[in-house]
């Protein structure tokens, strides 16, 4: 699941006129699906992930944000 969100901006539109920074709240499963899409990390990372039921932020969509962002995004996801 993803959730836009703006961050930056008063307004959601405002995060899209690069006046801000568009974030994407995304489950476990959707960054586990993006992690193994790119072949990023360990697999046991991802499979983390799947399981772990939680959503993390990511600033922008995941197929777009770069490969370091999404292991912290998925290696906070796992800690908690």
């Amino acid at each position: 699941m993803l959730h836009n969100t703006s961050v930056g901006g008063s307004h959601p539109g405002e995060a899209t006129q690069g006046r801000g920074v568009v974030g994407v709240v995304v489950d476990g499963q959707v960054l586990a699906a993006e992690l193994k899409r790119r072949r990023i990390g360990r697999s046991t990372l991802a499979d983390r992930c799947d399981r772990c039921g939680g959503t993390t932020w990511l600033p922008g969509d995941p197929s777009t944000v770069p490969a370091s962002v999404l292991v912290l995004a998925a290696m906070s996801l796992t800690r908690r």
